[in-house]
């Protein structure tokens, strides 16, 4: 990105979308947690991130240089592509071993009385 017509807030623009657009990556399970090490999933607060950077984007739409523009939408087209993806597969998951699991959990009475 270039550095004509950058102001300081700019910058720290960049710098907080690149922080939230890294926060929505791991919270799709697309990069490790920098801080344990382990990849982890949470779709919900990905679609609030995601949220939050198209409000940004938004609201940012005048006296904010075209440069930065085409930066904020084309992070938040990729985070919204990745976040179908990951939606995509929660769909193509079968449900059968959550069932299973929960019926584990609570077992009908034998003597077939209600609990």
């Amino acid at each position: 990105m270039s550095e004509i017509n950058m102001t300081r807030h700019d910058h720290i623009l960049i710098g907080l979308f690149s922080s939230l657009q890294a926060a929505a990556m791991q919270q799709m399970g697309k990069i490790q947690n920098p801080m344990t090490q382990e990849v982890e999933r949470d779709l919900a607060a990905a679609a609030s991130t995601i949220d939050i950077l198209e409000m940004l984007k938004v609201k940012c739409r005048t006296d904010t240089p075209d440069e930065l523009l085409r930066f904020m939408d084309g992070a938040v087209a990729d985070l919204q592509m990745n976040f179908v993806e990951e939606k995509k597969k929660d769909a193509a998951e079968p449900e059968a071993p959550a069932a299973e699991e929960e019926s584990a959990a609570d077992p009908a009475p034998e003597d077939g009385a209600e609990a």
